[in-house]
């Protein structure tokens, strides 16, 4: 069900809840009950989404002032394409595809291959 949101579960579930309750049986009518649970999923599920959205950000914000407070400090990374560890002095953070990354000597470096942080001098 991955990709399913709780505002798209919630059209589905009135387009059919409005199909039932036009189809009703007058003497046995829709219970009430039910739908106040449904409804409660809903609200519930709402803000479970909207939680993880905040979180989210929270996290992405969390990364770059770890990246921020890097800026001009001594870093050892392990380079990407060669697997050694390499060192430098970061100089600036920037965002690419959603991933905080760090220039370090004119090398890209994403947070999580930066293995050690010193004082730069």
């Amino acid at each position: 069900m991955e990709g399913i949101t709780s505002q798209t579960a919630s059209v589905d579930y009135f387009q059919l809840l409005t199909v039932q309750l036009q189809h009703q049986d007058p003497v046995d009518p829709v219970d009430q009950e039910g739908l106040i649970n449904d409804l409660t999923q809903f609200s519930i599920l709402e803000g479970i989404e909207n939680l993880n959205a905040s979180f989210s950000q929270y996290m992405e914000l969390q990364e770059l002032t770890q990246g921020v407070n890097l800026i001009g400090k001594s870093v050892d990374y392990i380079d990407e394409a060669s697997g050694e560890v390499k060192s430098g002095v970061a100089t600036d953070v920037f965002n690419i595809d959603d991933s905080i990354q760090v220039l370090v000597e004119g090398q890209t470096v994403s947070l999580d291959r930066i293995a050690r942080v010193t004082e730069a001098g």
